[in-house]
């Protein structure tokens, strides 16, 4: 992605929504895209480009507030603190079978880092 899209590429982005919007809010949605674009340049970032220009027009179109975005950050936050703690917990449950070997390798294979293994066993 461009630091700016072309009008065409921000319509078919845009798609249904385009109608819903109003010439100056279009134009605020393309600036937008540009500030956008500049925060995640990196193409391996496009998932957070999108969903920022989606959240974008959410808010122009006034059907999401900072509320909303702020309820939605403590729920992932939440869910990853779950998801982390059960990855920790299979981790611990592989040392014990592997008799207390393998601690790295099975980090690695739930996606912990050794350190936050070796704090869920105890040992850091």
């Amino acid at each position: 992605m461009t630091n700016a899209m072309q009008q065409h590429e921000l319509m078919a982005w845009l798609g249904p929504a385009a109608s819903d919007l109003s010439a100056e809010q279009i134009e605020r949605f393309a600036d937008e895209t540009r500030s956008i674009a500049e925060r995640y340049p990196d193409p391996d970032e496009q998932s957070e480009r999108d969903a920022a220009m989606s959240a974008a027009v959410q808010y122009i179109l006034g059907e999401t507030t900072p509320e909303d975005a702020h309820r939605a950050l403590v729920d992932a936050r939440r869910r990853e603190r779950e998801a982390f703690a059960a990855s920790a917990q299979i981790a611990t449950m592989l040392v014990a079978d592997a008799g207390g070997k393998g601690k790295s390798q099975a980090a690695r294979a739930v996606g912990i880092d050794r350190m936050s293994l070796l704090k869920a066993l105890g040992e850091r």
